[in-house]
C-alpha cells in the first residue's frame, strides 16, 4: 500500500511519541502523564496525589518520554542559526517565521507534532541546538514560534557584529519584555508567605499551596518588586530569556562540555530557560544587550490560564530542588 507525503506528514503529526509499540503498552509512567496533561484540574491534582514526596515526582519527571522531534530545516545564512520548536511545520506560525520575520537566516526548525503526548519543550531545543553547532555558527537563537515581527532581522544582525561571542554567553534583546530579557530574582520563600497563604487560600490559589507545602518547594523565581520582597527573600539576580534567547556557540559548547545538555530535559514546559540561564550568570560567561524588538502572541501554542500553571507547579519543584542543592553546597550543578 503506497501513501501520499501529505497523509505520512498527517499521520506523524498525530504520533504521540517515537516508540511504535507504545499502543502495546501502558505504564504507570503514561497513567500519570495521562492525569498530568488532562484538562481537568481535579485529574491534575490526582496527578500530584499519587507521589509520596518530591523525589518520586522528580524521578517520574527524569523518566518521562521526550515525544517527537522531526527535524526540518530552511537555507540561510549560517552566522545566526535560528532554532524554532513547532507543532506543525506547515502550521500558520512556522510559515511566518520562514516566510517573513526570520526570513535569510539559516532555521532549525524541531517539528513534535500536534497533539504529542509527551511534548517537551527542552528536549526539542536540545535537538535543534546539536543540529544547528554542525554548522559552527556564531549565535545560536532559540525562539517560539509564535511570535510576530516588529524590527527586521537587519537589526539583529547589526547588533550581533559588534558583540564577542567568545566573551558573552547571552545576548539580551533590548528593550526588555515581560516575556524576555526580563529582570528576575532567585528567592527563598519567607514565612510571611506561608502565612498568607494559610489565612487566604483563596487568594493564593489553595491548589498551589497545597503543592508546594506537600513537595517542599522553598524557592521560586520572584520579579524585583515590594510585595515579592515582603514574601520572598532574594538570593540572585538574573535577567531571563523565556520565548527568545540568543546565545553565543562558545558558551554552548562550553555548557555541554560541563553538563552533558544545554537545557534540562527533566523540566516539562516550564523553568528550563531559567535553570539554563542561570548556569550562565554562575559561570565566567559575560552578558550583553542587542537592540531588536520581536513580540510574543502569548499562549499562541501551549495555552495560557489556571490549568498550564497547576501543570507547570510541577517544573517548579524541580527548580526548587536544584536552588536548594546549590545554595546549600550539597552538590553542583
Amino acid at each position: 500500500m503506497q501513501f501520499s507525503q501529505e497523509n505520512i506528514r498527517k499521520n506523524r503529526l498525530q504520533c504521540p511519541i517515537e516508540d511504535p509499540d507504545r499502543n502495546l503498552f501502558f505504564s504507570l509512567v503514561d497513567y500519570r502523564n495521562n492525569l498530568f496533561t488532562s484538562n481537568d484540574p481535579k485529574k491534575i491534582m490526582e496527578f500530584y496525589d499519587g507521589f509520596e514526596n518530591r523525589d518520586q515526582l522528580i524521578q517520574w519527571m527524569k523518566e518521562r518520554p521526550k515525544g517527537v522531534s522531526y527535524i526540518h530545516e530552511v537555507e540561510g545564512d549560517k552566522d545566526i542559526i535560528v532554532v524554532i520548536p513547532t507543532a506543525d511545520f506547515n502550521g500558520k506560525y512556522a510559515r511566518e517565521c520562514r516566510d517573513n520575520i526570520f526570513k535569510g537566516l539559516h532555521m532549525v526548525f524541531v517539528e513534535s507534532g500536534i497533539g504529542n503526548f509527551y511534548f517537551n519543550y527542552a528536549h526539542n531545543c536540545n535537538v535543534g541546538i546539536k543540529k544547528a553547532m554542525e554548522y559552527h555558527p556564531k549565535w545560536v537563537v532559540v525562539s517560539n514560534d509564535d511570535m510576530y515581527k516588529v524590527d527586521d532581522i537587519s537589526a539583529l544582525r547589526e547588533g550581533l557584529k559588534y558583540i564577542d561571542n567568545k566573551s558573552v554567553g547571552i545576548a539580551h534583546i533590548f528593550p526588555p519584555n515581560i516575556y524576555y530579557s526580563v529582570q528576575e530574582n532567585v528567592s527563598k520563600i519567607r514565612k510571611t508567605r506561608y502565612i498568607f497563604d494559610y489565612i487566604f487560600p483563596k487568594i493564593s490559589n489553595k491548589k498551589f499551596f497545597y503543592i508546594k507545602r506537600k513537595f517542599s518547594a522553598k524557592f521560586v523565581i520572584s520579579g524585583p518588586n515590594w510585595k515579592n520582597n515582603f514574601f520572598y527573600r532574594k538570593l540572585l539576580s538574573f535577567r531571563d530569556t523565556i520565548s527568545f534567547s540568543i546565545f553565543s556557540s562558545q558558551m554552548l559548547s562550553d555548557l555541554y562540555n560541563k553538563f552533558g545538555f544545554f537545557y534540562d530535559e527533566a523540566f516539562i514546559n516550564c523553568h528550563e530557560e531559567s535553570d539554563l540561564v542561570i548556569r550562565v550568570y554562575l559561570s565566567n560567561w559575560s552578558v550583553a544587550n542587542v537592540h531588536f524588538i520581536i513580540s510574543p502572541i502569548i499562549g499562541g501554542s501551549l495555552g495560557v490560564g489556571k490549568i498550564r500553571l497547576l501543570r507547570d507547579q510541577s517544573s517548579g519543584i524541580l527548580f526548587s530542588y536544584k536552588m536548594e542543592k546549590l545554595f546549600n553546597e550539597v552538590i553542583k550543578w
